[in-house]
């Protein structure tokens, strides 16, 4: 009874940090300009923001503006500034994108649509 306790409790620390890794793994995706790398973690539809553009959009047509962004700001570096959760499982991170011409500040918001954690909001500002 013990071994499968064990076992149950080292599946869900396994689950929990694969689910952690998703903000470094956009971040990873950013600093490589690679769209698809970001949206996988988008939902359906997505509360997006990118500078003056802001709208819920499909998952299709975020995939072109955000590829629009980067093409247009290519990144020089990405670093995440802070991460937290609410206690109802919601998780947020602060993201500075820096490009060749503007610094901007990335915020991201994930919660459970009933299919894990997914980005519901993505806004990427100017500093």
């Amino acid at each position: 009874m013990k071994k499968i306790l064990y076992v149950f409790i080292s599946l869900q620390i396994i689950v929990f940090a694969a689910k952690a890794d998703s903000f470094d793994d956009i971040m990873v995706a950013m600093k490589n300009a690679q769209t698809p790398g970001v949206i996988k973690f988008f939902s359906n539809n997505v509360e997006l923001t990118l500078l003056e553009n802001e709208g819920i959009y499909s998952k299709q047509q975020s995939e072109q503006m955000l590829k629009n962004f980067f093409a247009q700001h290519p990144p020089k570096n990405v670093n995440i500034q802070h991460k937290g959760s609410s206690a109802q499982g919601a998780k947020y991170a602060i993201i500075t994108y820096e490009a060749s011409n503007g610094k901007f500040r990335t915020y991201i918001f994930m919660k459970d649509n009933g299919h894990g954690l997914q980005v519901n909001e993505f806004r990427i500002e100017r500093e």
